[in-house]
């Protein structure tokens, strides 16, 4: 009998998701889910759909047990998720956008794509099609985001501003920007093939006379200009040049003080693992070009005078905000020391203080897993220094010692040059919870590690002092 440490759960729940998904996609399919905005028999939806009773019964408690239908009694219902974005009787029905998304991102010729050195079967992205279907999940909180940080930016709703698109695809973002800024006015570009969707959208919103759709290749024709806002949405992958002249083009065709907004994809730094790598697999497979890392997309604004301000999350909508201006806003004493007494306080409120790395015996109270951090950073160390460290008394650190001991994570060995005290050291099992620590730091902390590694070392140097001198002062005053 076999004795396994892991466990293959997460296998069959795979296969669970891709069942759920292809049954999501059959009753799209079948726009079943439009005819349950009011409660339905099977029966009466049989009928409706033109289909077998007794197999409509099992597919609705299919739909059921996965929480897309609610069922009372005899009746079935939409659940109000499903009856948001289901249902065609929806202002922002999502179903024929999943059902091209599903299409386009599908890795059914995988197999073949990767023992092959061609492309099998085309591209399988049509951003002109993308186009058309993306519309309704742009308002499922990537305007709102959009239009919210754009008020920070500009409040004056009169300012007569310039924007320009680069890959602006549906052109929703731009409609609602000259909507909410009637004196301001947007230039597209796009592609051939797009362009001709994105005017048919303008022109639906009846905003033509603001916003100008025009065919172009952004790698080779003039910005023009200047402008006061530009938006890169997911163009990275494409530029064909080098990514800092690029950048220093669209910085020459920004107002100073303008701002660059990128929406879109970039590598991880770490291991150059792209955002959403398996939503993009099968357009890498067919030849598209993998993105540029955050550290690439850093040094290329910088060189070209641009400075991140923010990063926005919000929803479905992620972007970098930078801004072509050397005048950096002016932060009060005030402002720092009520952003630290505010991070000390949620440190200290915290609820969470257990952490559990996935087994009854990998859970841990946050003072414990921090002393098996410490020794296994430091193999050797003895419990007076752990005391020293963590700033507390002696009794305290044994008695958290004397626990992990037994859990067998940690082990004593006599001190050669001190008979009255012992070396720690970590079991095979306290590596186990050490390096569960470590991956649970790089998972929540990344977004952290993300900012700090997108901030000029001068203005680290100024953190870290910051951060010195107030360790100091806490110290004082314990």
């Amino acid at each position: 009998m076999y004795n396994m440490e892991n466990s293959p759960k997460r296998y069959y729940e795979i296969i669970h998701n891709y069942q759920e998904a292809q049954l999501l996609f059959a009753a799209i399919r079948m726009n079943l889910f439009s005819h349950l905005d009011t409660p339905q028999t099977s029966e009466t939806l049989a009928a409706k759909i033109n289909c077998d009773k007794k197999q409509v019964d099992l597919l609705l408690l299919s739909l059921v047990s996965c929480g897309l239908v609610d069922r009372l009694g005899d009746y079935y219902l939409n659940t109000p998720e499903t009856k948001d974005f289901l249902s065609r009787n929806s202002n922002v029905f999502l179903g024929d956008t999943l059902l091209f998304r599903e299409k386009m991102t599908s890795l059914a010729q995988l197999e073949e794509k990767v023992k092959s050195s061609h492309v099998v079967g085309g591209a399988t992205y049509d951003f002109s099609e993308l186009a058309k279907v993306a519309i309704p999940e742009m308002y499922l909180g990537r305007v709102q985001a959009f239009l919210e940080e754009i008020s920070k930016l500009f409040p004056d709703c009169n300012e007569p501003l310039q924007v320009l698109d680069l890959g602006g695809g549906t052109g929703i973002l731009d409609i609602e920007f000259v909507k909410q800024y009637p004196n301001s006015k947007a230039t597209i570009m796009e592609t051939l093939e797009v362009a001709k969707v994105t005017k048919k959208i303008v022109y639906e919103h009846q905003v033509e006379q603001k916003i100008e759709v025009i065919c172009g290749d952004f790698n080779l024709d003039p910005f023009l200009g200047p402008y006061d806002l530009i938006i890169a949405s997911g163009i990275l992958n494409f530029v064909t040049g080098n990514l800092s002249d690029f950048f220093k083009k669209i910085s020459a065709s920004l107002k100073e003080g303008g701002y660059l907004l990128i929406i879109g994809p970039s590598a991880n730094d770490v291991n150059k693992t792209p955002a959403n790598m398996l939503s993009w697999l099968s357009g890498f497979l067919d030849g598209i070009p993998l993105p540029p890392s955050n550290q690439e997309i850093e040094a290329a604004v910088q060189a070209s005078n641009l400075t991140l301000t923010n990063r926005i999350k919000v929803a479905m909508f992620e972007g970098s905000l930078y801004c072509k201006s050397k005048i950096k806003p002016l932060v009060s004493t005030n402002e720092v020391i009520h952003s630290f007494i505010e991070l000390t306080e949620k440190i200290a409120n915290s609820k969470t203080n257990v952490l559990d790395f996935g087994s009854e015996d990998m859970v841990f109270y946050r003072g414990e897993i921090h002393m098996i951090k410490t020794i296994g950073d430091y193999p050797g160390i003895h419990s007076a220094k752990l005391a020293m460290k963590y700033g507390i008394t002696r009794p305290v650190v044994h008695k958290t010692l004397q626990k992990l001991y037994e859990r067998g994570l940690i082990a004593k060995k006599e001190d050669p040059d001190d008979k009255k005290r012992f070396l720690l050291y970590l079991t095979e099992k306290g590596q186990t919870a050490y390096h569960a620590h470590e991956v649970y730091h790089a998972t929540f902390d990344k977004a952290l590690f993300d900012f700090l590694a997108d901030t000029p070392s001068d203005q680290l140097a100024s953190i870290k002092d910051f951060l010195e001198h107030a360790i100091d002062l806490i110290q004082n005053h314990a």
